[in-house]
């Protein structure tokens, strides 16, 4: 498409775009002075958008900034991170080691085991890094065409790279297809648009923009008759040059003078006749070499064409020549490009389907042949319903480890397909059959994962393949509810580690494997810590350091389900930091014991001892352990924004419903409308199960708290009880600081007073059974209420502000005050509430500091303590204290990695805090907010 200057920007754009281009080149000199942003451009097929990027290419060069560009493969649309790779050259022979490590996580080495459900994230983690670190040397620009065909993890990189742009002298610049998309594309441009990103509707040209491009194409004016043709383009930059170009490989279009006209009466009615037509007048054997090449992808190179095709290359360049003269190809970096995916669709749609899925099978084939990647040829392989024979056997044999660990859905379409029919005997088949089963459990299948390995079972011949099935088979079973009740998962490890099949090592992981059931799943918690401890010891005996490891940390679960956190932290000191489950039992231990300060440094500090990254689910199960302690300890500011980081990564083992209860409790106690929302997203399920516990109990907790707020006592007294008589006994001791008081108070207002005594036993059978004096604060508040003992309930205060619990002690404090007034001693119930309400201010709990101010009324006291609503919701005192703390760290210059490093934070929570900050200051971008903050620094 020819190109005009848009005005006073000395900027060439498309005709008919020129302020489109205008737009994108703003936000790109916006960008590069600091302030961020996404563009989106939409439209329907050949509507100019790659035009429109390729132009805004040009220009993004000459600003001094660093261009990324790429485009999305419609070929490559299920294999993970293919589109942010190409966009953000990360491949194995980058000469940039972080981009050609980072490429060698995302495209495994053949034969790797499958990783963790979720893998996913812990890689778009290094994909965000890889941006924030680009944007530490510099202003950048990332520029993705054809979007819509971007896989779901670049999805999920574009999601998180919108959320940061404005944090960032970052433009990021995609192009999409209008029309139906996948779930994950409408996340992310619900996402952007949320995000204020600015949205480029490419119109259809209107009649003069029309004239001029046919004179660009044409040579000349277009006739009446050329114009004619051209209505039923409709405008579309693409149709409109479809025609010209039909029109003269059919010689039909003529140039007289200053006059471009058509012989013909009629032309192509529709973008696809008008390709179609062109591409007849191409020779039989150029088609047939676009044939095979449309099948590959948008893009495909000579050397991979020839070994598909069998076809000598001389003889492809000379064919592939006469494609890109005729504007059908064009050069992409070291490969060849249709110049529209239109054209690429066109030319399938040439061959018959049965044609079509032929050519698949002959085209992976042919690929496996020559060693190509395994992506290309499952690629094809999946599109043929065929079997693809003993080469294509032999090919998933090699390719299967890979495949698994790449993209689990083409694996298994793949073993679905082929290994139903094949002979169970053959070595290769039993093989695929374990990695089938494998795969299934990481997918969640577990129904057809019992199936598979049930029957592979039975077939197989190979003493480790069947252990391995053994191993996939009780974990399934451990994973079913049902039969985990039933104890199956037990019963299978058992049979498992007693078979001559079985290694010595492998029998221990076994026999550790059934610990951690017998403790999690059974309550077992003596056998399981007699088990854990012998394979501890013959893992010693043995040399195997892994399996020692994976045995101290069974029992240090154990230990910890005992109510034995001192010796979980001793039994931890043998554990490396960064060990699985260790940092985790360790955070879990120092909340038991009440040191809630070391608690919040253990879970903060995970993620720096790891040498690899984490898992979605790990990541995710972090901001919720974070956000529990912090909430406990009254750090409840950052609670939130752990809620918030949190709330953005994938589910995993119900941990959403427990963050909810999180910011649940938090918005209520702030008197906070978010509380709605939260809760509706954090149900309370019934009957009560034991694998509900702590998740199901966050929510629950929330749901008696909005009870109690709204005054129903009985049914907050009820959940309360729940609380304590359930999920306590599952959880630990220092869970009744907080339900077992509040259920006291309410069954005494209730009248309930047996309830209350019930309650009161169950601390202090607790209390006995766990480390002395750490349930003394909660044994002292319930003792307080219930016998109105005054002393009683201010020691309580102080053991509370001992463990860092500033809630439980404001609210120490208040019932103390209660008790005064009841007494008549007005002047030290009035200290009490002030002191209480001191606490609730810090807290900004405007729901407990309005009920402190109605009893300061009821004394007398007219005016009472200002509201947390003292701290205004915009400008530099709106912020909390770790976004204060991370503005100082804007202003020395440092990234969202390197504060994240500082503050012992993860980068998600990070993010989370400088959004609220942009939101709070009503800035731009990091630039002002550095500004700012040296200002506030000075003063």
């Amino acid at each position: 498409m020819a190109m005009n200057a848009a005005d006073g920007l000395g900027v060439l754009a498309p005709v008919g775009r020129e302020d489109e281009v205008r737009t994108v080149v703003q936000a790109a000199r916006r960008a590069a002075a600091g302030q961020g942003g996404v563009v989106l451009v939409t439209g329907e097929a050949g509507i100019g958008k790659t035009t429109l990027v390729q132009a805004v290419l040009a220009q993004l060069r000459g600003l001094d900034m660093q261009v990324y560009s790429g485009t999305a493969d419609v070929g490559e649309a299920r294999w993970p991170f293919s589109a942010i790779s190409d966009c953000l050259q990360v491949h194995r022979r980058s000469p940039d080691p972080r981009r050609a490590r980072l490429a060698g996580q995302i495209h495994p080495e053949p034969g790797s085991q499958p990783g963790a459900a979720g893998d996913d994230v812990a890689l778009v983690q290094q994909v965000i890094a890889l941006v924030e670190e680009a944007c530490e040397q510099g202003s950048l620009a990332l520029v993705l065409d054809d979007a819509q065909w971007a896989d779901p993890q670049s999805v999920m990189c574009l999601q998180r790279i919108g959320r940061l742009a404005r944090q960032l002298p970052l433009l990021m610049l995609g192009a999409i297809r209008s029309g139906p998309g996948t779930p994950q594309l409408d996340v992310l441009l619900e996402s952007w648009h949320k995000r204020g990103a600015t949205l480029i509707a490419l119109e259809p040209l209107e009649e003069p923009q029309v004239e001029e491009l046919l004179a660009n194409l044409a040579g000349a004016s277009a006739g009446p008759g050329l114009r004619r043709l051209a209505a039923d383009a409709a405008g579309n930059p693409f149709y409109l040059t479809a025609l010209v170009e039909a029109l003269t490989a059919a010689k039909a279009l003529s140039v007289d003078g200053s006059q471009a006209e058509t012989t013909l009466a009629s032309g192509p009615h529709s973008l696809h006749e008008a390709i179609t037509q062109r591409l007849r007048f191409l020779p039989g054997q150029v088609v047939e070499a676009l044939r095979a090449a449309a099948l590959l992808g948008s893009r495909f190179s000579v050397s991979e064409l020839a070994a598909a095709t069998g076809t000598p290359p001389h003889e492809l360049v000379a064919c592939l020549e006469q494609a890109e003269q005729a504007g059908v190809l064009t050069e992409a970096h070291d490969q060849l490009a249709f110049r529209h995916d239109l054209v690429r669709q066109a030319l399938e749609e040439t061959m018959s389907v049965s044609a079509r899925q032929a050519m698949h099978t002959r085209l992976g084939l042919a690929l496996a042949a020559a060693g190509y990647p395994a992506e290309r040829v499952a690629d094809q392989l999946r599109r043929s319903p065929t079997a693809p024979g003993h080469a294509g056997l032999d090919w998933l044999d090699g390719a299967a480890g890979h495949l698994v660990v790449r993209n689990r859905d083409t694996a298994l379409e793949l073993f679905e397909r082929i290994l139903p029919t094949t002979d169970p005997a053959d070595a290769r088949v039993q093989r695929l059959n374990v990695l089938w089963a494998e795969t299934l459990f990481a997918q969640g299948r577990t129904d057809q994962c019992h199936k598979v390995a049930g029957w592979a079972l039975g077939h197989c011949q190979d003493p480790g393949l069947r252990t391995r099935l053994r191993w996939t088979l009780a974990r399934h079973a451990a994973a079913d509810e049902e039969l985990a009740k039933a104890g199956v998962g037990l019963r299978l490890a058992e049979q498992a580690a007693d078979h001559p099949d079985t290694t010595p090592a492998q029998r221990l992981q076994f026999l550790t494997f059934r610990a951690l059931l017998l403790c999690r799943e059974l309550g077992e918690f003596e056998q399981a810590a007699q088990l854990a401890e012998q394979v501890r010891c013959q893992a010693a005996e043995l040399g195997e350091q892994t399996v020692l490891l994976q045995a101290s940390e069974a029992l240090a679960l154990t230990e910890l389900c005992r109510n034995r956190p001192s010796s979980v932290l001793a039994l931890l000191e043998q554990i490396p930091h960064g060990w699985r489950f260790a940092d985790t039992f360790r955070a879990g231990a120092l909340v038991e014991l009440g040191r809630l300060p070391e608690a919040v440094a253990a879970v903060r500090q995970r993620s720096v001892w790891l040498a690899e990254p984490e898992c979605a689910g790990d990541v995710l199960w972090r901001h919720l352990a974070a956000a529990y302690v912090q909430f406990v300890g009254g750090w409840w500011d950052d609670a939130r924004a752990e809620v918030e980081a949190g709330q953005e990564l994938p589910e995993h083992a119900d941990a959403h419903r427990g963050l909810h209860g999180v910011g649940a409790l938090i918005a209520l106690h702030r008197d906070n409308a978010a509380a709605g929302t939260y809760l509706e997203s954090a149900p309370v399920r019934d009957p009560y199960r034991p694998a509900d516990r702590f998740t199901g109990s966050l929510a629950r907790w929330a749901h008696a708290v909005h009870a109690q707020y709204h005054g129903c006592t009985e049914r907050a007294l009820q959940l309360f009880e729940h609380l304590c008589h359930n999920d306590a006994r599952s959880l630990w001791p220092l869970w009744l600081a907080g339900p077992a008081p509040e259920a006291v108070r309410l069954a005494l207002e209730a009248g309930e007073r047996d309830r209350a005594l019930s309650i009161q036993a169950l601390v202090l059978e607790q209390a006995g059974q766990t480390e002395p004096g750490l349930l003394e604060a909660t044994v002292l508040a319930c003792q307080g209420l219930l016998e109105q003992d005054v002393d009683a309930l201010r020691a309580a205060a102080g053991h509370c502000e001992a463990l860092s619990r500033p809630w439980d002690q404001a609210r120490c404090l208040e019932d103390a005050a209660a008790v005064l007034t009841r007494r008549g001693h007005r002047d030290d119930a009035c200290r009490q509430l002030r002191h209480a309400a001191t606490g609730y201010q810090q807290l900004e709990a405007a729901w407990d500091l309005a009920r402190v101010n109605a009893a300061l009324r009821t004394l007398g006291v007219r005016q009472g303590v200002r509201g947390p609503r003292g701290r205004p919701s915009h400008g530099w005192e709106a912020l909390t204290a770790t976004e204060r703390k991370v503005a100082d760290l804007i202003a020395q210059g440092l990234s969202n990695p390197h504060i994240a490093e500082r503050l012992f934070i993860s980068r998600r929570t990070v993010q989370t805090h400088v959004s609220h900050i942009l939101a709070k200051l009503g800035m731009n971008s990091r630039v002002e907010v550095a500004a700012l903050a040296a200002q506030h620094t000075g003063q």
